[in-house]
């Protein structure tokens, strides 16, 4: 045989064999090497809810994994005019999740963290706020490893959650108090003895989603020029800030949804009655509403029930 012969013999039963195996290996030819469930379309989201805790709290999730903002169950009423305010260890079980990435607080008053250090240490989740909140964390026995100082600007992977904090303003109502909770804070404190910290906001990410948290009805303009949310977690109104709904609005590029923040009776127990509001703070959120729609005629806005999921 001839060498260019021999070649030839070669070729054609190399091609031969490469469409056998073709053949045996194609899913058209065998049934198990069919896909068992149908590939998600390139634009699929994962599903995110927002779930309303009550006063300024939230719980952000996305498939098994939550964020919660400024989680306070207890609700404390003291029996007595300056008696020291703890945890209800009880009422935190029955409404804390099992676990939880990340802890956001917005600052150090009693009713955003006085719940805080117990439900970190219940649900293993990392603490991100001023010194001040992460002093009482500390106080409390949370680790130091899961303590995140807050300083404006920086961004935090928490999960699959993408968290930066926005320098901010408390709301003005007065007789709250200023100041800073020291390293060395000995628990338990009064309500009165929770000072305010550094105050912060957070712009949340997640599956493509961008959330916006607004726990005291005041802001630093220049902070969240041009951020952009899907929703804005708003707290208001507020008559003592200047323009507050428009202002807020326009910075932000009029998100399509807000949701009312920080408006029930934090004195009350959580229970059947949880959304009692006074018809004077009703009346309020009604007007807070027109004046959001007069700067954003297109923003949807809602107010919450109580542990009732949110598809966003």
């Amino acid at each position: 045989m001839s060498v260019r012969a021999m070649f030839t013999s070669l070729a054609t039963t190399l091609a031969l064999s490469l469409i056998a195996c073709a053949q045996a290996t194609s899913p058209s030819s065998s049934p198990a090497s069919a896909p068992s469930s149908p590939a998600p379309s390139p634009g699929a989201v994962a599903p995110v809810t927002l779930t309303y805790l009550g006063v300024a709290g939230w719980q952000v999730t996305e498939g098994e994994h939550a964020l919660l903002v400024d989680p306070y169950f207890s609700r404390v009423r003291p029996k007595e005019e300056g008696a020291p305010v703890a945890p209800d260890e009880a009422t935190i079980a029955r409404y804390a999740p099992a676990h939880a990435d990340g802890i956001l607080v917005g600052h150090s008053h009693f009713d955003h963290v006085l719940d805080v250090p117990s439900i970190a240490k219940r649900t293993g989740a990392a603490v991100l706020g001023s010194e001040s909140a992460l002093n009482v964390a500390r106080a409390s026995g949370v680790s130091e490893q899961r303590l995140l100082l807050a300083r404006g600007g920086e961004t935090f992977a928490l999960g699959p959650f993408s968290v930066r904090p926005v320098r901010a303003l408390h709301g003005v109502w007065g007789g709250e108090k200023p100041g800073q909770i020291p390293r060395n804070v000995e628990l338990p404190l009064t309500s009165a003895g929770y000072a305010l910290g550094d105050v912060f906001q957070y712009l949340v990410r997640v599956a493509g989603r961008t959330v916006f948290i607004v726990g005291s009805p005041n802001f630093i303009e220049s902070e969240i020029e041009g951020l952009r949310p899907d929703v804005a977690i708003v707290a208001g109104p507020s008559d003592k800030v200047p323009d507050y709904a428009c202002r807020l609005m326009r910075a932000l590029g009029k998100p399509p949804l807000v949701l009312a923040n920080h408006f029930d009776n934090h004195a009350e127990p959580l229970g059947p009655k949880q959304m009692d509001v006074e018809s004077e703070r009703r009346a309020d959120l009604a007007g807070f509403e027109r004046e959001i729609h007069a700067c954003a005629p297109q923003t949807k806005f809602v107010v919450p029930a109580h542990f009732r999921p949110i598809s966003i």
